[in-house]
Parts: structure tokens; sequence; C-alpha cells
């Protein structure tokens, strides 16, 4: 099997996968935050990770009113619960061919930050940015900076003072940056 051959097999799987998940979440009240599977050396890994529904803003963000309680979080009973009504689902249906783990996770607190809801209720906090291709005045990849602003088509940083903007489609990958 050729390299193309495998990622477009690879993709449809995820594809069937999120199919096969996301109704599961919605019904626990839980939302896909991302699921990955990679290959190992041995076997594949199924990483999913759900996070509590219809959240309003992450701690610490610009959305978030700090004189009210913190929603509930997503613990290891909602991580085996989900475990458990996921493994028998994907055996049955035969999603992955071979063998697997799965594994199911909260985001924490670097959770990465997938879809524009994610980045909207991230403003204020700071974030890890990698793109596909340098932006902003400085033509970087790589950026660590205050999220100011998450509209439908992208985000603008505080760089240092400066305001960059990077379109969705240019991020390769992006998570809360939370320093203790």
């Amino acid at each position: 099997m050729s390299a193309i051959d495998f990622e477009r097999r690879l993709a449809e799987t995820i594809e069937r996968l999120h199919r096969l998940v996301e109704p599961v979440l919605e019904r626990e009240g839980l939302e896909l935050v991302d699921l990955e599977l990679k290959r190992g050396p041995k076997r594949y890994l199924l990483r999913v990770t759900i996070d509590k529904a219809n959240k309003t803003a992450y701690r610490g963000s610009a959305q978030r009113d700090e004189s009210e309680p913190v929603q509930d979080e997503v613990g290891i009973d909602d991580c085996t619960r989900i475990s458990r009504e996921l493994s028998p689902l994907l055996d049955v249906e035969d999603v992955i061919k071979s063998a697997y783990l799965l594994e199911v996770s909260s985001p924490g607190v670097n959770r990465p930050l997938k879809v524009p809801r994610h980045f909207k209720l991230a403003q204020g906090l700071d974030v890890r940015v990698k793109t596909r291709a340098p932006v902003g005045p400085h033509n970087e990849s790589f950026y660590i900076a205050r999220l100011t602003e998450a509209g439908d088509d992208g985000i603008a940083l505080d760089v240092r003072g400066e305001r960059v903007e990077i379109p969705y489609r240019l991020i390769a990958q992006a998570n809360i940056e939370y320093r203790f």
C-alpha cells in the first residue's frame, strides 16, 4: 500500500470513528475535543479527548466571570464510563481492523484548541500556536502569546505589543499555555 493510500484510509477511518463516538458523547452531555489514531510499534492507539459540553468559558479566560463557581470538569469517572461505552461499540463496528488501545482522557490544563469555538472560549488566555506557514510582521511559525480575539475566520494574538492575525486554515496546532 502506498503512503497516499494509507493516509486516505486513515482519514476515512478517523471520519468513521467521529461518526460513532460523537453521538455517545452527546448523550452523556460531553463533547469530543480531539480524536487521534496513531500507529505504534505493536498496535494502534486511539486517543479520545472529551470535555463537558456547553462550556461558556475556560478557567481564566476573558469570558469567565471569576466570581462564579467553576463548571464541572471531566473526571476519571467520566473517562472510565465513556471508555466502557465505546469499547464494545468499536469492537462490534470493527472500524480499526487491527489491535488497538483505547485511551479516553480530559483535555488537561494545556488543552488543545481545535475549532473556532475552542478559540473563542480561550480569549484572554496565553496560547501556544504553530502555523503551517510563517505569518505576521516577522514571518514566524511559532507563537506563545495572549489570544485577544477569535472570530469566524481566524484569531488575533498580542505578541509583544503587536497584533498578529492568523487564519484558522494556517493553524497547524494550538494549545492553551497555562503557566504554573
